[in-house]
């Protein structure tokens, strides 16, 4: 019947149009003539529309959809929310035109495909459940097997997108049970190896999607299709398949993209037998890097021409690549986060140089998208570099000056001025390249300028009518002028960069740009004090560096001392990153030994022992069982010592503690209900019957509270002090300290208030205050608060209110003068009345009372909130 309205005239059409019109426009009859007439306009009106709005969002979606050839591409590009949210219209309009074709063309062969229409649209707009629905709603009313088939290949996809994923399993399970039309595979085996990606189950996505590239027509998502199984195929090792699906891939007319990462992927995968193998495949990277085309991807062609030397072996070759891969990639910083990470771990695992593996991953984490799946594992691993280099430089600075600071005089002069040499020859190497770079740059202006180019730069020098350079007076003046703009007014005479020198041996005196400490920085202004009047000579500025050489040398005994503890806690911290953050286990026994070795007598031996034991265990057992045993000779009451005598020391402890946390948690209960006897019982039968358990320090420091409640404040001062002798680990100690300093605290606010003396005269004018937490808001509202309400019921008052600061945590509004005591206590008592205008702060902290002119100016100088408060109440009449 189509192949007939296809070959009909558009007279003919018109005619028929008039009869289907006449005789079957009921969405009722199922005759001959109206089914015909109800599935030529259901397809070609609302359906159609419908299916190609469909089309044109599909299209979106996969060109707004980066590929990341990092990374094995998607088989369907992810539904991303906002590019759908701006296609919102669309999607209800596919909805409504789908339903058109459902609603009125009841009897047409198209209302199932509608249907699926719709659902494809609730997928999109991610109404999971209505999509659900529709797509089982065709699968159970549908007549035609393949309609059916294809609406639960579109419910695998929402099942998958819905993360319902046993139920997208038990509709592949469904499937694979029937007996499918040709037709329907590629629909069902690509959305059922979508779902089999997502779930990471490599296998069955190789069988669906090859499954389904079989039956694709050749094209570019055909291609597609087939890089993801050459993927696929090199992450499992088989090269030669990866091998062959690259080739299909240049086969199918990719685009240049995917053309150009299939070619890429064919060196990585190509089995190399011997030398000349390996030469022809680096001669098929420099082909890659001269093809014109391929200029955008030069920094993807360095960073494989790095991997592929890795993988040779050649480490030094590969370092170069990488640099250049990050030196050409100017707009993708996804790869240049992934060149400065191999740089990285180049450096660290390969160079042991740190510091610059620390570089090269702040590099990466400045530059990676953080939606890539390896960003968290790089901050992790710069973090640890960075830790990792504090202590590698704390270890080698302080072990050199320590050795400096055993060197004679003569010995020491002579390695300043090794020193300094070596940061002259340096500093001069560098002004030497960076003018070689103004001169390179200066040519290739005044090239450009005259219409040269790169390759001009090696050529004869013409002015543009074809004459020698220097025969041209304009071409000359030019010259003159870029030299100037460059180098300034020189004199025509040797040494012409002289000025230039001078500033870089200026800068000689801090090579490093570090912070400079008072007395250098006070060496630096004197400096420049005499560079303002007079040259620095040569001999001045060698005394002032070598005075800042010697400063930093320790030479008195107590900061070697303090020396010798840093580069301790060194060893330890990088020991322990060797062994829990890095996982090189050898490394962090060799630093280990090397701690004890140095400080015999470290704070940290007991632990260090211990975990010298587990590492030489299955090493070596004599080695293990000397470090076992100098351990629980030595420190019989550490956890270390424990765990060696019983291994089952910490679980035991756990049991304990278990048992501890709630006799504590029954304890604290009767301490909060002031049944002190009770909770001491609790505390006392948990410490003596489970020692040695998580839960000791917290019985240990609600005794010491109750017992401050109970019994005063000397034995409640005891017994914060042994808490802390005892406990100096727990996690309680910072707190029992402030418990220790509040009592100190307190005993000194009591002796100033013993020296407060306020005056008993009373026939003077008086204040009213208020003191506030601190509030920036408050600071602007409560004076005119306290304005309004002075005004209101003091009218013949001449009162003013005022904000002070009184000290680091209060503030203070002033309301004065009232002319006697009687009326500021009348006023007093109002305030404090349900009239107050406090009372719309509620939440706020507030402190008010009245005060005489002499007592404010002592009680604002002693700055003590509560040392007024016993002779306020004494001396004022505060009934209301």
């Amino acid at each position: 019947m189509l192949y007939i309205v296809n070959k009909i005239t558009a007279k003919n059409l018109l005619f028929f149009a008039l009869i289907f019109t006449v005789l079957g426009c009921s969405s009722e009859k199922k005759t001959l003539t109206s089914m015909a007439y109800h599935n030529i306009t259901a397809k070609y009106n609302a359906y159609f529309i419908a299916r190609e709005k469909l089309k044109e969002i599909n299209t979106d979606i996969e060109e707004a959809h980066q590929n990341n050839f990092n990374k094995t591409l998607l088989v369907f590009p992810p539904l991303d929310t906002t590019l759908l949210n701006s296609n919102e219209e669309k999607l209800d309009d596919i909805i409504k035109k789908a339903s058109i074709a459902i609603q009125r063309h009841k009897n047409s062969k198209w209302v199932d495909d509608s249907y699926i229409l719709v659902g494809i649209a609730r997928t999109y707009k991610q109404e999971f459940e209505e999509a659900v629905e529709t797509f089982k709603y065709v699968n159970v009313n549908s007549k035609d097997d393949p309609t059916r088939h294809l609406a639960l290949a579109h419910l695998i996809r929402t099942f998958t997108e819905y993360h319902e994923y046993n139920n997208a399993q038990a509709v592949i399970d469904y499937l694979n049970r029937q007996d499918l039309s040709k037709s329907d595979k590629e629909a069902i085996y690509r959305n059922m190896a979508h779902f089999y990606q997502v779930v990471e189950d490599p296998n069955n996505t190789i069988k669906y999607l090859n499954a389904t590239v079989e039956l694709m027509s050749t094209g570019p998502e055909k291609a597609k299709m087939n890089f993801i199984l050459g993927q696929l195929f090199q992450q499992v090792g088989f090269d030669a398949l990866a091998y062959d699906h690259y080739q299909k891939v240049l086969d199918n007319r990719p685009p240049y993209e995917l053309f150009f990462y299939a070619r890429l992927n064919m060196a990585q995968v190509t089995e190399l037998g011997n030398g000349a193998d390996i030469k022809k495949i680096r001669k098929y990277f420099t082909q890659l890097l001269k093809d014109g085309k391929n200029k955008e991807f030069r920094d993807k062609i360095y960073y494989e021409m790095a991997e592929f030397e890795l993988k040779q072996g050649n480490i030094e070759e590969a370092i170069p690549f990488y640099k250049s891969s990050v030196q050409e990639s100017i707009n993708n910083p996804r790869q240049k986060s992934f060149s400065y990470r191999k740089l990285g771990l180049v450096y660290f695992e390969d160079l042991n140089e740190y510091e610059l593996a620390k570089a090269y991953y702040d590099s990466a984490v400045s530059v990676m998208p953080k939606d890539e799946e390896i960003y968290e594992q790089v901050v992790s691993r710069q973090k640890i570099l960075e830790n990792f280099v504090t202590q590698i430089t704390t270890i080698r600075e302080n072990d050199s000056l320590l050795a400096l600071a055993k060197m004679d005089s003569t010995s020491l002069d002579s390695m300043f001025l090794a020193i300094r040499a070596e940061k002259q020859a340096l500093a001069e190497e560098e002004a030497k390249r960076k003018r070689r770079e103004e001169r390179n740059r200066a040519t290739v202006t005044s090239l450009d300028r005259m219409g040269g180019n790169d390759t001009d730069i090696l050529q004869p020098v013409a002015t543009p009518n074809g004459e020698f350079y220097f025969y041209s007076n304009t071409t000359v003046a030019s010259g003159r002028n870029e030299f100037q703009r460059i180098w300034g007014k020189r004199s025509l005479q040797d040494n012409w960069r002289t000025n230039e020198q001078t500033a870089i041996a200026s800068n000689t005196s801090n090579p490093n740009n570090r912070p400079l400490d008072q007395k250098e920085e006070g060496q630096s202004l004197e400096a420049n004090n005499q560079t303002a009047n007079e040259p620095v000579t040569e001999e001045a500025l060698m005394d002032q560096e070598r005075n800042a050489f010697y400063d930093k040398i320790p030479f008195d005994k107590p900061t070697q001392i303090e020396m010798h503890q840093e580069i301790e806690e060194a060893y330890f911290a990088l020991g322990n990153i060797y062994n829990f953050d890095l996982q090189e286990k050898k490394d962090a026994a060799d630093t280990y030994e090397t701690l004890i070795n140095r400080y015999d007598t470290t704070s940290h031996k007991p632990e260090v022992l211990y975990l010298l034991n587990i590492y030489y265990k299955d090493k070596d057992s004599t080695k293990a069982k000397n470090y076992a045993d100098e351990l629980v000779n030595n420190f019989p009451n550490t956890i270390f010592a424990k765990l060696i005598v019983n291994p089952n020391y910490q679980e035991e402890s756990n049991v304990a503690s278990a048992k501890v946390k709630v006799i504590y948690e029954k304890a604290y209960l009767a301490y909060d209900s002031n049944n002190y006897k009770l909770a001491l019982k609790l505390i006392d039968d948990g410490l003596t019957q489970y020692a040695e358990n998580d839960y000791e320090d917290n019985l240990a420091l609600l005794k010491a509270l109750i017992i401050g409640i109970n019994e005063g404040k000397s034995n409640y001062l005891y017994q914060l002090q042994e808490f802390i002798k005892n406990y100096p680990s727990s996690e309680m100690i910072d707190y029992a300290k402030e418990l220790l300093q509040g009592i100190d605290n307190v005993e000194k606010a009591e002796q100033l208030r013993e020296k407060i003396q306020y005056i008993k005269y009373f026939d003077q004018p008086h204040y009213f205050v208020v003191l506030y937490e601190q509030n920036k808001a408050l600071a602007n509202i409560l004076p005119d608060q306290i304005d309004q309400f002075s005004e209101r019921f003091y009218p013949d008052e001449t009162l003013n209110a005022g904000n002070l600061v009184f000290d680091d945590e209060y503030s203070m509004i002033l309301l004065s003068e009232f002319s006697n005591k009687k009326v500021a206590e009348d006023f007093y008592l109002k305030f404090n009345s349900d009239l107050s205008p406090l009372k719309n702060f509620s939440q706020m902290k507030f402190i008010n009372f009245i005060i005489s002119k002499d007592n404010f100016q002592i009680f604002y100088q002693a700055k003590v909130v509560d040392s007024y408060d016993t002779f306020f109440k004494e001396n004022y009449n505060l009934a209301p």
